[in-house]
């Protein structure tokens, strides 16, 4: 069950990086990727939730970014190794301590520069009017 003053870091568990029948009948990079978040975690202010599937099954290893009224992201292409990992913990703590969670792209980790699937605009931004991101 989710807290609702965190940000919680989804880490999906079904990723087949390599897209191998072998790696689909044993241990899944996204398996080995919540493992090494879980390694390292995030600080306190971050839930670490693993989930079934994300769908970025071409992008795989998936991950997600979630708050109550905040920006929302979904990054791909992610490795299933300490690097990321620690990567991973650093934008999920910005993420928490960010008040809208936009996260632009100079201050991301550099290896969250790049490999963003979605970007998702909080509940209350939808009006009916064309969302336009913060500069």
């Amino acid at each position: 069950m989710m807290t609702e003053a965190r940000t919680v870091l989804l880490v999906c568990t079904r990723c087949n990086r390599s897209g191998t029948d072998e790696e689909r009948s044993g241990t899944r990079s996204g398996a080995l990727l919540l493992d090494a978040v879980r390694a390292k975690p995030p600080d306190a202010a971050v839930q670490v939730q693993p989930i079934a599937c994300m769908s970025g099954c071409k992008r795989a290893c998936t991950i997600g970014l979630m708050a109550p009224g905040k920006v929302g992201y979904v990054f791909g292409d992610l490795p299933p190794n300490a690097a990321a990992a620690a990567a991973i913990a650093e934008l999920a703590a910005g993420h928490a301590a960010s008040a809208d969670g936009f996260l632009p792209r100079a201050t991301r980790p550099k290896l969250l520069q790049a490999g963003v699937l979605a970007r998702l605009p909080p509940l209350a931004w939808a009006r009916g009017d064309e969302i336009v991101w913060p500069s």
